[in-house]
């Protein structure tokens, strides 16, 4: 009886080559992208929670929230360029000036986070709360009026986190894990992260500005 041998070519196997390859693919992207995907994660995350707790009436917190939110509305009604201006780049300048400070201690790596999901939240109550309250009007004032210079800014603050981040790590490296991080170096890396936030902080002021030119080109359409 004759017998049937099946004879497996190797080259024909699925080569772990191509497993590698995607595997250092997905590494380098954790590595180039990791983080700063991680608080683009954290920013909408905040987003979508105060969108959701926009409606909620009965908290005593979130009612004060959006009480805030109502007067900034009705002060911007009133408000000169330089006013709207100023308050535009007075509020993304809190957060970012919270997270370099931030950056210089070693519990930055907690609280930069949190900053970062809190600014997520103000911006989605505050959207909320104009769709919640005024409908497809407060909609289209959103998008129209206050989209561009909220894109903008959050950008830049997603940048400075990243950059206020690391130097927490290497602050925290430097304390508790006795990495002789020479002095010099970590003077250096400040130095680093203080131009790359003022290159941000131009960013906020474009925003800003943005902020402007359409509340008076476009917010005058709407009346709340």
């Amino acid at each position: 009886m004759k017998s049937i041998v099946l004879a497996v070519n190797p080259n024909e196997s699925v080569k772990p080559g191509r497993f590698e390859s995607v595997k250092a693919v997905i590494t380098y992207f954790f590595k180039r992208y990791g983080l700063i995907s991680f608080f683009i994660f954290l920013l909408l995350s905040g987003m979508v929670t105060g969108a959701s707790c926009a409606g909620i009436k009965n908290d005593e917190m979130i009612g004060k929230v959006l009480q805030k939110v109502t007067e900034h509305i009705l002060i911007e009604n009133d408000s000169a360029a330089i006013s709207v201006f100023a308050d535009s780049f007075t509020f993304s300048f809190v957060f970012a000036a919270a997270m370099l400070i931030m950056s210089l201690s070693p519990f930055g790596i907690l609280i930069i986070p949190l900053i970062v999901f809190s600014r997520g939240f103000y911006c989605g109550i505050v959207s909320g709360h104009l769709c919640v309250t005024y409908g497809l009007r407060g909609l289209a004032y959103y998008i129209f009026v206050m989209l561009i210079g909220t894109f903008l800014s959050s950008l830049a603050l997603v940048y400075i986190s990243q950059y206020c981040l690391d130097f927490s790590v290497s602050v925290f490296r430097e304390i508790f894990c006795k990495n002789n991080y020479v002095v010099e170096a970590l003077r250096n890396k400040l130095g680093e992260m203080l131009l790359n936030i003022s290159y941000m902080l131009i960013l906020i002021g474009f925003a800003s500005l943005a902020d402007t030119v359409l509340y008076f080109i476009i917010g005058g359409l709407f009346s709340f």
